[in-house]
């Protein structure tokens, strides 16, 4: 009976549950601590938006809030939602409420008009039938709503949404969590729920060296047999990955199968000599698809000027990052720039936390390095 090959304990890609959720603790404090108010049996006093780059854990947060939340045994129902999921009114009731279900919620059962058809809830467009449902439903069960990829929310069923959850939460145990990169607070400020600021902000950034260090030692320090870092190589590691999530998911799983394939137990140069390849070959797919990102959505020149600012500061002011545009649009208005600024935010390219003031940072820096390198190659992979 043949033996299944053994499996890497990281997990760079979709999103999933890293082995060790390492450099969060503030995040998760400040998701449990509203929690508490539906634990209670009361709405939570106000929503929740996540926001970061692409690649810094967002949606591993939320999966780990999900699985905090149904592991507890309590008396709390989570929805994760993307945007393909709601794209009507009738589809976002559908969702939050499921007929079959909460099948005690019929038509005749109401107090309001509402219908049921083949696909589900026919609230005869009517978004306060949304909110009368939703509170029904959260009355019998608290509910947490898990909505990732938020930035690409349909506009109208944005609005109904936060302003069903403020309604809810008035008298019954519900809470909101938006999730979506830098772009998703001004797409938010194109719909009339002007209150969405109020919501507790969470910026999900790069994480720094000893949780990055963590993140890599504590699952290969749980292989059979455990795999220990030499001092040198892991402070390398660490440096290279520039705390960025996705990246250190890789390292950690280019390190392992080198360690597997030798069966090393001590990571030292020579593993990170053999790691590397793995990773650079990875990380260069990654940019060069970043980098053709840019391209396509024009961004290629001002992308380099602002690299160029950033190379002399970690961290740009709004008026310094300004000017950095400015200095790609020749004859540009202020309109230009500002819009400018949005698309680089939208992408990740840069993005300023909140709680960060008017201070700017790049979503990754060696990206940027990559960019002006490029660009000095005419084109070409540096």
């Amino acid at each position: 009976m043949s033996m299944l090959p053994a499996v890497s304990p990281f997990v760079p890609g979709r999103g999933g549950l890293p082995p060790y959720l390492a450099g969060r603790d503030n995040e998760q404090h400040a998701l449990k601590r509203l929690l508490a108010y539906l634990e209670h049996g009361k709405g939570a006093p106000r929503d929740v938006i996540v926001v970061g780059p692409r690649g810094n854990g967002k949606t591993v947060l939320l999966r780990w809030f999900q699985r905090e939340i149904e592991a507890d045994e309590t008396k709390i129902d989570t929805v994760w939602l993307t945007p393909s999921d709601i794209r009507s009114l009738d589809g976002l009731a559908t969702e939050l409420v499921p007929p079959r279900r909460y099948a005690s919620l019929r038509p005749e059962s109401l107090s309001f008009s509402v219908g049921i058809g083949r696909l589900g809830w026919e609230l005869g467009d009517r978004p306060a039938s949304l909110t009368r449902l939703l509170a029904a439903r959260c009355r019998q069960r608290a509910l947490v709503v898990l909505l990732d990829e938020a930035h690409d929310l349909d506009k109208d069923v944005a609005n109904v949404l936060l302003n069903a959850s403020q309604s809810v939460a008035a008298d019954a145990p519900i809470l909101l969590v938006l999730a979506g990169t830098p772009g998703l607070q001004a797409h938010l400020n194109t719909i009339s729920a002007t209150f969405w600021n109020r919501a507790r902000q969470i910026g999900v950034g790069r994480l720094d060296a000893e949780a990055t260090s963590a993140a890599l030692i504590r699952p290969l320090a749980a292989q059979s047999p455990a795999i220990a870092f030499e001092d040198a190589a892991l402070a390398e590691v660490v440096a290279e990955s520039q705390g960025y999530p996705y990246f250190v998911q890789l390292w950690g799983d280019a390190l392992w199968q080198a360690a597997n394939d030798s069966a090393e137990t001590r990571v030292g140069d020579a593993l990170v000599t053999a790691a590397r390849r793995s990773f650079d070959r990875e990380r260069t797919d990654y940019y060069e698809d970043r980098r053709y990102e840019l391209d396509q959505r024009g961004l290629a020149g001002v992308s380099v000027s602002v690299a160029a600012a950033f190379r002399e500061s970690a961290t740009l002011t709004g008026r310094a990052l300004k000017s950095a545009i400015a200095a790609a649009l020749p004859g540009g208005s202020n309109a230009d720039t500002l819009q400018f600024q949005e698309k680089l935010a939208s992408v990740g390219y840069v993005w300023r936390s909140p709680g960060a003031g008017n201070l700017w940072e790049p979503g990754i820096p060696s990206l940027m390095s990559y960019i002006e390198a490029t660009e000095r190659h005419g084109g070409a992979t540096p």
